[in-house]
């Protein structure tokens, strides 16, 4: 299979294939060998249906519930609806890690541009692992054993906008309910690959076991400072019809928000579990 790498670290571009035919699985295998080495993988200007879209993301696992904060495409439940412009402003403007804070951290997404602005609205990459290899080695061997509480973050912003405080307040509260809190390692384990990554994002790893608040704070600032590097990035302008998939254990993104008050478009389809890792 053709393709082109973006960057050392990160990222490809896969060419010559129409994901509108039936793709035998050796080419989704092949797909999925390219996705664990790259991390993230990008088909140009697809044409792809909604159908298409859900039985593509099939192919590598388990789909997602609905989203429990953003609407779904009308008629597929499984595909997440990113509709933004000034009436609708974006909230993904961080670096982030999808849904660390759930039990069963998702595998992979898979997201489709349906309508971008003429300027504006890219998307960044960032590999962990690479955040993980440029690490002090006397860092490396303080972190092994720290563990991080994550929790549902900067999603407190979406419940508590434009409604009164006794509301925001019954909402996070539900909410904290609903979606608790998770414990991860700072140091994890790719488990097809087997490589070390930094496991950690600025969005939903918000308490550092063990440490004061404000020992915390200073570790997680040190962390979110570090895992800001140019070299462990790539950065996609978005065309109609482009659709990226990325490793979700292993790698962090970032939605550029500066095309307000222009319009975008986004379908995501999450795919909870890897169902190759057991093949490993």
């Amino acid at each position: 299979m053709k393709y082109n790498k973006i960057t050392p670290n990160i990222g490809a571009t896969i060419e010559e294939i129409n994901l509108n035919d039936n793709l035998s699985k050796e080419i989704y295998d092949e797909i999925y060998k390219l996705l664990l080495e790259n991390l993230v993988i990008i088909f140009n200007k697809t044409e792809i249906s909604y159908e298409r879209h859900i039985k593509f993301s099939k192919q590598f696992g388990e789909l997602d519930e609905p989203h429990h904060v953003y609407p779904h495409v009308k008629g597929h439940k499984r595909i997440v609806l990113l509709e933004n412009d000034d009436k609708n402003p974006p909230d993904t403007n961080s670096w982030h890690t999808d849904l660390t804070f759930k039990i069963k951290q998702p595998f992979a997404s898979v997201l489709v541009a349906r309508d971008v602005p003429n300027v504006g609205g890219d998307t960044l990459w960032s590999s962990c692992y690479a955040a993980y290899d440029r690490l002090p080695n006397d860092m490396k061997k303080y972190l092994k054993k720290i563990q991080v509480i994550h929790d549902f973050g900067d999603f407190r912003n979406s419940l508590s906008n434009n409604v009164s405080n006794e509301e925001a307040i019954e909402l996070l509260n539900l909410n904290v309910h609903k979606f608790g809190h998770n414990i991860r390692p700072i140091i994890g384990t790719h488990p097809i690959t087997k490589k070390k990554f930094l496991n950690f994002n600025e969005s939903f790893s918000s308490y550092i076991i063990g440490l004061t608040v404000n020992e915390s704070n200073s570790l997680k600032t040190f962390l979110s400072n570090h895992m800001n590097k140019p070299e462990d990035q790539m950065r996609w302008k978005w065309s109609k019809g482009d659709m990226v998939m990325w490793d979700n254990r292993v790698t962090m993104h970032y939605a550029v928000s500066d095309y307000i008050p222009q319009y975008r478009c986004m379908n995501r389809v999450t795919v909870v579990n890897d169902i190759r890792e057991n093949n490993h």
